[in-house]
């Protein structure tokens, strides 16, 4: 049974409650804390390898059958490249604000406005495509939606415990709203019809890369913070749930 838009949308209030609820989430400067943000790291980078890698190769597969005939470079590499973008992309904007952090430091000043704007709308996009292609998606079941749901509401929670510590109050007036709107905001478009079997697998690649550079990056340990059980359980844990569910798939004949 595909899921319908009314537990998509479900799925999307939950994505943005990190944003929303963000500073009534936090758990204060604790091993608690740590362990549960070690943890969350661990089901998004399962998520990673488990999930999103086998969903870029059926959609490049897609962009090659429904392309073929278009005069299009590269055909056969198209969402890998896109991937590569969006992983260089995402990049570039935690090396942007991680060059700009010695000066701030330094001086006790905050981002300038610059930095910030350019780091959140960043982050912004980054939500747009994670409503917009979990509205597009026809074929995942119920039971891969409430896993893939909780993996990133775990993303997006590591990801607002990560630009808060680095924006501060900025983050927490403007930032998190415009994050959190991004994401219904694309779940929209994607209901409205808004879609093509050649953009949504190469968003589909964007997406993934950033997804890539944005777990490793935010979610691993960070210089001997992490604690490695917690991360390892998480990720064990939730690529387990994964290949039990897509082996439940695979018997009942999906």
């Amino acid at each position: 049974m595909t899921v319908t838009g009314l537990e998509s949308f479900a799925a999307i209030l939950l994505w943005m409650m990190p944003f929303v609820m963000g500073r009534h989430l936090r758990l204060g400067a604790s091993i608690a804390r740590r362990s549960l943000l070690s943890a969350a790291g661990g089901i998004s980078v399962a998520y990673v390898f488990v999930d999103i890698m086998p969903q870029m190769n059926r959609m490049q597969e897609i962009v090659y059958k429904t392309s073929a005939e278009l005069p299009l470079p590269f055909l056969s590499y198209r969402v890998y490249i896109f991937a590569l973008i969006g992983f260089v992309t995402f990049y570039a904007l935690e090396n942007m604000v991680a060059v700009s952090r010695p000066q701030r430091q330094a001086s006790l000043q905050e981002d300038t406005p610059f930095v910030c704007w350019v780091h959140i709308f960043g982050f912004a996009l980054y939500s747009v495509l994670m409503g917009y292609l979990l509205s597009v998606e026809t074929e995942r079941t119920l039971g891969s939606l409430v896993l893939y749901s909780l993996a990133m509401f775990v993303h997006f929670w590591v990801v607002d415990h990560s630009l808060r510590m680095e924006h501060g109050d900025f983050y927490d007036h403007f930032g998190r709203w415009i994050i959190a709107s991004g994401v219904l905001a694309g779940w929209t478009l994607g209901i409205a019809g808004v879609s093509s079997d050649y953009v949504v697998p190469t968003l589909m690649g964007f997406l993934g890369g950033g997804v890539v550079i944005n777990s490793i990056k935010e979610e691993l340990p960070e210089k001997g913070e992490g604690r490695v059980l917690p991360f390892v359980f998480g990720a064990f844990g939730y690529a387990l749930l994964l290949l039990l569910i897509e082996a439940r798939g695979i018997t009942d004949g999906r």
